[in-house]
């Protein structure tokens, strides 16, 4: 949060915007830098820190069109004072590095300003993984300036970073993959490019702010840029502020002197911004009281007079509160929905269209809740402090968050022996199927949400798969405006929450179109085991935010049994050798890694243990899916499946993984061989199995590695070595593995 003496320094910059302005149009000022030599006369050093000679060889016109090796470029300011010093990007599509004119005149402006520049020259050319080199070369450039400026002579207290075009690409990417305590003071983005490219199979932006940002964002525009650009850099602006960061966007009206191209770098209006942008005041500090946490009486008197009068008249088993998207529970053609699963229920609906969490804070000071003792209350609501659409304010997530934690404390003070139902906030918004700022700030708050679960008293549940279809965009079906839920969409929401809403009513389950496929209906613990299922539970949701995990592995024992956290043990609690220390290590020792293998797990285990907060408010970039080889087997605690029914279990679990973390990068393993023979009924199954899911993640867009051929010979016979048990590979087995994974986990 964000405190009293941030917001004056916000207020000073905004007058400092207004008076720059005011005196541009007045006196016509011009401030265009002159420019200077001051790039011939620059030090190198490389990104290892060894003073050079040179740089890269640059064309006829100054700029570079191939990069040897990565340097940094250092531009001193002639400042008695330096105010810090500043990583640059340059553009160039990441095809050249354009340094003669635009990189020039910033590296001039800055030095004027009284800031050090160094100048990055990254890795460029055509091949698409270029930016890949060129985001690692970003990287280790900004960790060497944040150890070790000093020795370099750039002094100052500051460390900021700023990009040009795709430069500005290059530097939002660059701060995403840093690190909490890593950050920058300040970020620059100036017509940053391509920041409206989605994540391959989903239509996630592939660059967002990082979730808790710490730097302060100014981005800037020319009217005459690429529209999607603006477009995509004001959704990151908007993103960044509310995810509790500190966002100034400015479209420039002067195109007399800016090009798409990033070339001329700024125009008269844009270098006063940047100019006051730079003085302003770095420091934040926590702002006071939650707007979202403070209570507001709403516009629905009449309503809630309404509500007090049932609410003195009878006491109800189940309450729901929310806003329209539960209000429309009162509507006819939502009533089947209602009479089917909460009339028997003995349900009160508190919704109200258009409420916030300010609203409903309100409304039980006053009185909604007075005189009842319900068994469980069902909380949906948020959408509404984030709309920007309808409301004068936007609420960020933090706020938001807040404000749902004070209405939770207000019904554990009035309700202390109510079970609370808190639902991931809907993934609804205005403006189509594909995410927006809206989402995505929903998403941010639902993630500090869900750990006010004690799995006691409160209980988080995330029905937003039912709303979504695989590559993340919103299903029209089920929620017909993009925002509200379709009768259809109510239905589906009331099946996914019926499992844990049964749970804590006591009763049975009122759901009467249960598939028969048991692959996709979550269960907890099926099998008796060497290890206790519950405790290795609990020790994921103990550690699982400590973790942070930048990689996730979903499996059954042949992930379990290969090593990391939690750490393998015996059910009587002792530690067990784990079956590929050697391997594991080989590959996840520079990586912050989340073991959710569980030997004897099905996919229908899985599933609950998603549904039970095993992925939630985690952003991993990559999600290793190896589970469905205990669905071929048949046992007291459970049938075998089909190959079709395990297919469809996979499905459901990408569904759920591509909900939770849409960020990721999905990986789905081909089930491993298993038993000698060739023949054997198992095998054969394994095999439609794979082929079906081979055709599964064409259709999903999504990674699929078999390694299968690489395990047997060419009769289809394991080579030697390979397992323990013709199931569970030794570490020769897991080499295999490795080698296949292995590009999806380097990449950044």
């Amino acid at each position: 949060m964000r405190q009293k003496s941030d917001m004056k320094s916000i207020i000073s910059l905004l007058v400092s915007f207004i008076l720059l302005f005011a005196l541009a149009e007045s006196t016509e000022c011009q401030l265009h830098v002159a420019e200077s030599d001051n790039l011939i006369n620059a030090s190198y050093i490389s990104l290892d820190g060894l003073m050079l000679p040179t740089g890269n060889s640059s064309g006829h016109d100054g700029n570079i069109y191939k990069v040897n090796s990565p340097v940094l470029r250092l531009v001193r300011t002639t400042s008695k004072s330096p105010g810090g010093t500043i990583l640059l990007l340059a553009g160039g599509n990441y095809e050249a590095l354009n340094l003669n004119n635009e990189i020039k005149k910033a590296a001039s402006f800055l030095n004027t300003e009284g800031y050090n520049v160094a100048i990055l020259e990254y890795h460029i050319g055509k091949d698409i993984m270029i930016r890949n080199m060129a985001l690692l070369d970003a990287m280790k450039a900004f960790r060497l300036l944040k150890s070790g400026r000093e020795s370099f002579g750039l002094h100052g207290d500051r460390l900021d970073i700023m990009g040009l075009s795709s430069g500005g690409h290059l530097a939002a990417r660059t701060v995403q993959k840093l690190g909490d305590k890593e950050q920058p003071d300040k970020l620059i983005l100036i017509s940053p490019s391509d920041l409206d490219e989605t994540l391959t199979g989903t239509v996630f932006p592939e660059v967002m702010p990082p979730v808790r940002p710490v730097a302060k964002l100014l981005i800037l525009f020319s009217a005459n840029d690429n529209k999607s650009w603006i477009h995509s850099g004001e959704e990151y602006s908007k993103t960044w502020k509310g995810y509790d960061g500190q966002s100034t966007y400015f479209i420039s009206t002067d195109t007399s002197n800016h090009k798409n191209s990033g070339n001329n770098f700024l125009n008269d209006q844009s270098e006063l911004l940047l100019k006051a942008f730079l003085e302003a005041d770095s420091e934040a500090i926590a702002s006071g009281s939650n707007p979202a946490a403070m209570p507001v009486e709403g516009y629905a008197s009449e309503r809630h007079e309404e509500k007090l009068a049932l609410v003195a008249k009878e006491k109800f088993d189940l309450i729901f509160i929310g806003n329209s998207i539960t209000h429309n529970f009162e509507k006819p053609e939502y009533q089947p929905v209602w009479n089917q699963f909460f009339a028997p229920r003995h349900a009160l609906n508190l919704g109200t269209s258009g409420y916030r969490t300010e609203n409903i804070i309100w409304n039980i000071q006053n009185g909604e809740l007075d005189g009842q003792s319900p068994k469980v209350v069902i909380l949906e609501i948020g959408t509404n402090n984030i709309d920007e659409k309808n409301y004068p304010t936007r609420h960020t997530a933090g706020q938001l968050a807040g404000g749902i934690e004070t209405i939770v404390k207000l019904l554990r003070q009035k309700l202390p022996d109510t079970k609370i139902i808190v639902l991931r906030c809907f993934p609804g918004c205005y403006g189509g199927p594909n995410p927006t700022s809206h989402r995505a700030i929903l998403e941010r708050a639902s993630d500090i949400v869900s750990k006010l679960a004690d799995g006691k008293h409160i209980f988080y549940c995330d029905v937003n798969y039912v709303f979504l279809n695989m590559d993340g965009s919103l299903n029209h079906e089920m929620l017909g405006d993009w925002l509200h839920p379709t009768p259809a969409g109510a239905k589906a929401w009331a099946q996914a929450m019926e499992p844990l809403l049964s749970e804590l009513m006591g009763d049975k389950s009122l759901d009467t179109e249960i598939s028969s496929n048991t692959a996709i209906i979550p269960v907890p613990k099926l099998e008796n085991d060497s290890y206790n299922w519950w405790q290795r539970h609990a020790e994921v949701l103990r550690i699982k935010d400590s973790i942070n995990p930048e990689i996730v592995l979903i499996g059954n024992s042949i992930t379990h049994f290969w090593g990391g956290e939690p750490k393998l043990r015996y059910a009587n609690g002792t530690l067990r050798i784990p079956n590929g220390p050697k391997t594991w290590d080989s590959l996840f020792s520079k990586y912050r890694v989340l073991n959710l293998g569980f030997g004897w797990d099905r996919t229908q285990n899985v599933l609950w243990r998603l549904d039970h907060g095993e992925l939630d408010g985690l952003h991993p970039r990559t999600v290793i899916i190896n589970i469905g080889t205990n669905n071929t087997s048949e046992t007291t605690a459970a049938r075998k499946n089909t190959a079709s029914e395990i297919v469809d279990g996979i499905r459901t679990i990408c569904m759920r993984v591509r909900s939770k973390v849409p960020e990721a990068r999905i990986v789905l393993m081909a089930i491993f061989p298993r038993e000698q023979n060739p023949a054997d009924p198992r095998r054969i199954l394994i095999n439609d199995i794979n082929y079906q899911l081979y055709n599964l993640a064409n259709n999903l867009n999504i990674t699929f590695i078999d390694i299968g051929s690489k395990m047997l010979d060419t009769n289809g016979v394991f080579l030697p070595g390979m397992t323990y048990d013709f199931c569970h590979p030794t570490e020769k087995g897991y080499q295999i593995w490795v080698d296949a994974i292995r590009p999806f986990i380097s990449e950044p």
